[in-house]
């Protein structure tokens, strides 16, 4: 029995001995690159200028006629006649103009004429930049009749 203890403590032992080593061998031939902190402050410049390009190229933009759909409330909007089509919710890392411009344009596609505003939530982190702040809006698409002119 003790001996059946002690060899199963050194077992045990030898187990939590070999687990707890942690042993890296980087495979590189090529010595590493030491960058000194002017040329560092330039790359992240240059990145930075890259991503703000890359932001800048892929802002939304209204579609054609998107700006005649307006904002209600859905008792006005059922009082004049105006049927369902679906909810839309909308999340976009930008500015809250942008976040209306994606809604808007997604209720152009569905041929909505009005949006009631369901949730709408912005993230109001201080440290957060206009960029990458986050919008949230989810709103019910409603098609109303044309009014006789």
């Amino acid at each position: 029995m003790l001996r059946r203890f002690c060899m199963l403590a050194s077992l045990f032992s030898a187990l939590i001995w070999l687990s707890s080593c942690q042993f890296f061998v980087d495979g590189r031939n090529e010595s590493l690159l030491v960058v000194s902190a002017a040329d560092w402050a330039e790359l992240h410049q240059f990145k930075e200028k890259q991503r703000q390009a890359k932001l800048e190229a892929n802002k939304p933009q209204a579609l054609p006629g998107s700006e005649t759909i307006s904002f209600s409330n859905v008792s006005d909007a059922y009082l004049a006649g105006c049927r369902t089509l679906g909810i839309v919710e909308v999340h976009h890392y930008g500015s809250y103009d942008e976040a209306l411009i994606l809604m808007r344009n997604q209720a152009h596609q569905l041929a909505a004429s009005v949006i009631v505003p369901l949730d709408i939530y912005q993230d109001q982190t201080v440290s957060v930049d206009d960029s990458s702040r986050l919008n949230f809006m989810k709103g019910r698409m409603l098609r109303c009749p044309q009014k006789p002119a």
